[in-house]
């Protein structure tokens, strides 16, 4: 059985506590499993054949990528970037300007084209230029038998040998982070979980820019827009005045005291129940404090109890603890790595695989301090992936990890590929989708990625791909490949 710590990793200064990232080391995390292990304090050494494995481990993450040994030993990430660009500069730069650029640079032959590979090696867009040159020249076809100079078998050797080299001098993993902010998608979610609102209200913040790393900041511009969504927020949920209150305002305000007296201690009790929600955890004190005093401003300013209230709501929707995933507390240890509590564990294991808070099952999990029993937690996996709401592990992860999510807005020239309309190109990511889901949820080995004897087809897909099966219509369905090179 594969088991997996979950951990939180301080800062080498020791001055902040931070977050292992959940799932945006996610496809790096899944590489090492599978080529060499990850080697990391807590965690057991071993290669996940079931996506169920593979699942936590995505919830996890852990506290480097991938950790390799020099010829010497060393497992220093900057001696093996050193080394692979110490190889680089003496060893390969120099075999493809004499065997290979005159043919593959700027105009290159069969698009591949070393001279931009030169410039940025490490670069994701020079990898694959990398790979194809290496495989040519592995098999001999590289350089071609008639070229001028032919290179020796020892420098064919050290070539190859370089791009096991290649990963070190990528762009790094930029590591864990003290938060990361809930992506566009994650905050639409949210607001439609804790307060009913349609999800499409965060359509006015920009789209993510897919790059390393998880976004951990916020504009000026992107906090005005936060500040404006909070305001429609409250107008759609707090009834006007005079207007009896709807029942999300009821739920979340309760009845107005009798009082005058006893509004600050009611309002703390909001501020309560609104901080648990919005920040995924108990509230501190200190927080209720800070959200209390906003109260206590809107009534120095002549609010009435439900707007003061409402003020208070808008200080929560806007703060670093709703926008973000933070810990609860500094943790009171000297250990470079620490265990992560309930509630961090409950909010990765939901925003990853259906992009939206913790629902109340695990919620309470969270709240009972059960959620780290391994018995628990793997059943909390399996649950929130067989829930239909599991397709955001696709939206949000499979997708990209598959090269597919830009499909739908790719444009192809009519005249060139005519039956590539709109349906197909949807049909075409359904296909991926039902397929990604199918391994998760059967539990299947991830080599069905690229072994498979089945999919998942409509009539137009069926008649593109060939299928002798008879397929009607435009329900995906899904269907036994005979030939096993389709899979």
């Amino acid at each position: 059985m594969t088991v997996f710590t979950p951990t939180r990793i301080r800062d080498t200064t020791g001055s902040i506590d931070r977050t292992v990232a959940a799932n945006a080391t996610a496809a790096v995390s899944f590489y090492c499993h599978l080529t060499a292990g990850v080697q990391a304090p807590r965690v057991i050494q071993v290669v996940p054949t079931s996506v169920a494995a593979l699942g936590i481990a995505l919830v996890l993450s852990f506290v480097s990528p991938c950790v390799a040994e020099t010829d010497d030993g060393s497992a220093d990430p900057a001696v093996l970037r050193a080394d692979a660009e110490k190889t680089f500069k003496t060893k390969v730069g120099p075999f493809v300007n004499k065997y290979c650029i005159s043919c593959h640079g700027p105009r290159p032959e069969a698009g591949i084209n070393l001279q931009a590979a030169l410039k940025s090696p490490g670069g994701a867009s020079s990898s694959l230029h990398w790979k194809k040159a290496v495989a040519n020249v592995k098999v001999h076809d590289m350089p071609p038998d008639y070229a001028d100079e032919i290179p020796t078998d020892e420098e064919r050797r050290q070539f190859i040998t370089w791009i096991g080299k290649l990963k070190y001098m990528a762009p790094r993993d930029p590591g864990a982070f003290v938060i990361r902010r809930l992506s566009k998608v994650e905050f639409g979610n949210t607001l439609r979980d804790l307060y009913g609102v349609n999800p499409a209200i965060a359509d006015s913040l920009p789209e993510e820019v897919v790059g390393e790393g998880y976004l951990n900041s916020i504009s000026p511009l992107q906090s005005e827009l936060f500040l404006d969504i909070a305001n429609k927020v409250v107008e759609q949920v707090v009834a006007p005045d005079g207007q009896p209150p709807s029942e999300v305002q009821k739920r979340l305000f309760g009845d107005t005291p009798s009082k005058a007296a006893d509004f600050r201690d009611a309002a703390r009790q909001v501020a309560r129940s609104l901080a648990r929600d919005a920040y995924r955890r108990s509230p501190t004190e200190a927080e209720l404090d800070v959200l209390v005093s906003v109260f206590d401003l809107g009534r120095e300013n002549k609010l009435g109890y439900t707007a003061s209230l409402s003020l208070m709501w808008k200080a929560v929707l806007v703060s670093p603890q709703f926008l973000f995933i933070t810990p609860a507390e500094e943790v009171d240890s000297k250990d470079a790595i620490v265990p992560l509590d309930d509630y961090q564990l409950a909010a990765r294991l939901s925003y990853l695989l259906w992009s939206a808070p913790p629902d109340a099952e695990l919620s309470a999990l969270a709240d009972q301090g059960k959620l780290n029993e391994p018995e628990v937690l793997r059943a909390q996996v399996a649950r929130l992936l067989e829930h239909d709401r599991s397709r955001a592990l696709f939206d949000g992860f499979g997708a990209q990890w598959l090269g597919v999510s830009g499909l739908e807005r790719q444009s192809f020239d009519p005249d060139v590929f005519p039956q590539m309309t709109a349906a197909l190109r949807t049909a075409m990511l359904e296909e991926a989708r039902l397929f990604f889901q199918s391994i998760v949820r059967e539990n299947q080995s991830v080599l069905r990625f690229v072994d498979s004897d089945y999919t998942f087809v409509n009539e137009p897909l069926a008649e593109l791909y060939g299928l002798e099966q008879p397929i009607e219509g435009s329900t995906m369905r899904r269907v036994k490949l005979a030939n096993p090179n389709r899979g």
